[in-house]
């Protein structure tokens, strides 16, 4: 495992805590998205392309913490509803045979986008769908990258809410 090297981490944790606790979430929640978007940019670039559906579906979502409010996350996810696929309300069935009918429509067929990026990452070992990892190799890649942008534009939302404070 490579060691990542973080400096000035002390330095921007005592800046934060000067902060009203409004101003540095909303520093951090500036910072996430900043380097969570340059980041996405990165993964969609490196996303397998079937019919290009899982990188339309790639989303980034900055949230508050379920208990502690005070914490932030960064989720880099595939959602479903961003591709055009509908599942069917009901299965039809044939009254004679007793089986299940064909699509009535395209968008019936197919796969949803997360369903797919999960399968191309991990494989499908029962199915014979071999692992074909895509995101765990492109964080591994840019982590360093991405924890560096993070710590600069932290950087720069404090001293922007330092600098509104003294103005005011």
């Amino acid at each position: 495992m490579a060691r990542i090297e973080f400096t000035g981490g002390r330095e921007l944790d005592a800046a934060l805590r000067a902060l009203s606790t409004r101003e540095a979430q909303r520093a951090g929640r500036k910072a996430l998205r900043g380097a969570g978007n340059q980041f996405l940019r990165v993964v969609r670039a490196a996303a397998p392309v079937d019919k290009g559906k899982l990188k339309k579906a790639l989303r980034l979502r900055i949230d508050r913490g379920r208990y502690d409010k005070s914490l932030l996350s960064a989720l880099i996810y595939a959602s479903a509803s961003a591709s055009q696929y509908r599942p069917r309300k009901t299965q039809r069935q044939s009254r004679t045979k007793g089986k299940l009918g064909p699509a009535r429509y395209t968008y019936q067929v197919g796969s949803r986008p997360d369903v797919y990026g999960i399968f191309q990452e991990f494989g499908a070992p029962g199915h014979g769908l071999p692992a074909r990892p895509w995101f765990r190799p492109t964080w591994q890649q840019n982590k360093a990258a991405v924890l560096d942008a993070i710590a600069q534009e932290l950087g720069r939302s404090i001293s922007a809410a330092a600098l509104g404070r003294l103005t005011d």
